[in-house]
């Protein structure tokens, strides 16, 4: 019973991360511990062993919170920090990018959001137009 489990767990997980568009991806890779504790929560879920299973739900939900900044701990800071502008900010906000942010990741980050937002996918005009204008003044201060 147990490996048939795991077989189905596999293959969701794999039919999950191919559904999931890059950016999605991108942020599950980056944020890896907390995949691993929940992978293991599962396991511990699926052999009966309740109190475990939910200590590491919580663990992962802790790491998911608080990653981010552990992360950056080990990183230097910017040499000239850019000041974003409250405009700046709400489009980096809108787009879901970081001050330190590519064009590509600008680009990537609009296409992810432009799938769900586009009219013709059932999104809005207005929607579309805010993630558009977003894009163009974050590329503005790339160049």
């Amino acid at each position: 019973m147990v490996p048939a489990l795991l077989v189905i767990t596999l293959v969701f997980a794999v039919l999950f991360l191919t559904r999931l568009g890059g950016v999605y991806r991108a942020e599950l890779l980056r944020r890896w511990p907390v995949v691993l504790l929940a992978g293991a929560a599962f396991v511990c879920l699926l052999r009966g062993l309740i109190g475990p299973a939910v200590t590491l739900g919580v663990l992962a939900s802790l790491a998911w919170i608080m990653w981010p900044s552990i992360e950056r701990l080990g990183r230097p800071l910017p040499a000239s920090p850019q000041h974003d502008t409250p405009e700046d900010f709400a489009a980096r906000r809108l787009l879901g990018v970081g001050p330190e942010a590519t064009a590509d990741e600008i680009r990537r980050a609009y296409r992810a959001k432009m799938v769900q937002a586009h009219p013709d996918r059932g999104g809005s005009h207005n929607e579309a137009a805010r993630l558009a204008a977003a894009r163009d003044r974050l590329l503005k201060r790339k160049r």
